[in-house]
């Protein structure tokens, strides 16, 4: 670095955002969310049942970014990491944009849209009516219905936690689960920025050493919100389909994207004129490392959870391979490889790649399309099986970019205003100067 930066070099009070000078970006923003919005709400008064998926897709793509978000402010507090507190703000607000997203999500509660996405709840509300009839429990009566149907013999055995229930918040009901992971994230977003906020008030180190204590409790709650999350709205599109890998691998994905997306807004910010004297190439370096991690720990995950499921060659694993290595999602699946490992992996081996803004802005778009592409290969493979229509449903690529456009236009739309709420990074954190003037 040319010289060393002080606290006297910093404006007092931080740096507030004026959402004027952004107006481009959070106006697009805005309009894509807008149009989306109405495209969907169409959409779903026409065809529920695709829209259920393109919902679905979106509202997951969405969430990996705020998961991400929470990830890191974790990681950071809990490792006593200070490299991070010049961007830590950006993460704080993503992290808080949860609830938000909670009620973009709520869709999900409606049987209407349940319907097409989880054929399990289906059977249960058809055991349910059996078991009102036959005054007896929704389990008796779907094991009974499993006599007849030997399909049915797994969501017996899973239905201790595969179940919904018509009583007033029971426990363990993926409905509960539902709103329970949206309130364990807020409170963990809420609570590091509170305590964020406060030191902003004194510049006490109590509140660094308090973020500490509390990010090493609640890392524990926030992998197994993450890794059920993943379980109840992704893997139990196929009740009968299983990973022991794959909250691991979604969680991958989380924090990949999470830190792309912290690098553009930060490159954003900057040539508006923010972060210049806090934000240095060599947080640009630290960042991209840890995309280059984290593009390495998804694809040994990948590569794990396949070849497992290759070797085993259980019947009930291989089919998410199989649905995706028909027609095009062949060619889908070989372009993720490449994509979202091997294009990466190349371009981040390069120091001065990561440490350039602009070209490490480039690869991060790239990321966030792969990430994008990646959610997709998921989820969507599962829709045209489910409705009996085919591998492809024709045409519903288009209710697909609606969905998107409406949840994440909307979400950046409000994301980006609300960088105004509060100084752009932690003015009075006593390891700004230390993260300002880091060298690695």
């Amino acid at each position: 670095m040319s010289h060393h930066v002080t606290f006297n070099d910093l404006p007092q009070g931080g740096e507030k955002f004026e959402p004027a000078k952004g107006a481009k970006l959070i106006g697009a923003l805005g309009l894509f969310g807008l149009l989306g919005l109405i495209a969907s709400a169409f959409f779903f008064f026409k065809n529920t049942d695709t829209f259920a998926y393109s919902w679905l897709f979106a509202i997951f793509f969405t969430f990996t970014f705020v998961v991400g978000g929470c990830f890191w402010i974790l990681l950071h507090s809990a490792s006593n990491s200070s490299w991070g507190v010049a961007v830590r703000r950006i993460w704080e607000n993503l992290a808080n944009m949860i609830l938000v997203l909670g009620i973009l999500a709520s869709p999900l509660l409606l049987p209407a849209v349940q319907k097409p996405l989880y054929e399990w709840m289906g059977h249960h509300r058809t055991a349910a009516e059996h078991a009102h009839h036959d005054h007896t429990t929704v389990k008796e009566a779907l094991h009974h219905a499993s006599e007849a149907d030997p399909h049915l013999h797994a969501l017996v055995a899973k239905f201790g936690y595969l179940n919904i229930s018509n009583h007033f918040f029971p426990p363990f009901s993926w409905q509960v689960r539902f709103v329970l992971y949206f309130l364990i994230l807020w409170h963990i977003a809420r609570t590091l920025r509170g305590k964020s906020l406060k030191q902003e008030q004194d510049g006490d180190i109590k509140h660094t050493i308090s973020a500490r204590a509390f990010s090493c409790r609640w890392l524990l709650f926030y992998a197994l919100t993450v890794t059920f999350a993943a379980v109840d709205w992704l893997m139990s599109l196929d009740y009968n389909w299983f990973s022991t890998m794959w909250g691991v691998y979604i969680f991958a994905g989380c924090a990949w994207a999470s830190m792309a997306l912290s690098i553009l807004v930060v490159t954003w910010l900057r040539s508006l004129g923010y972060l210049k004297k806090v934000v240095t190439d060599e947080h640009y370096h630290l960042m991209g490392k840890l995309l280059f991690a984290f593009t390495v720990f998804w694809a040994y995950i990948a590569f794990s959870q396949y070849f497992l499921i290759w070797y085993a060659n259980i019947t009930e694993e291989t089919r998410f391979y199989l649905t995706r290595n028909t027609e095009a999602w062949r060619e889908i699946s070989i372009f993720l490889v490449a994509g979202h490992f091997v294009v990466p992996f190349l371009f981040l081996l390069s120091q001065q790649r990561k440490k350039n803004p602009v070209v490490i802005s480039m690869g991060c778009i790239w990321i966030i399309f792969m990430h994008l592409v990646d959610i997709y290969w998921n989820v969507i493979p599962e829709r045209g099986p489910s409705l009996g229509i085919g591998v492809w449903v024709p045409g519903a690529w288009v209710q697909d970019l609606a969905a998107v456009a409406a949840v994440f236009g909307t979400m950046g739309f409000l994301y980006l205003r609300g960088l105004a709420k509060y100084s752009l990074y932690p003015w009075r954190d006593p390891r700004l100067i230390e993260s300002v003037n880091v060298v690695n």
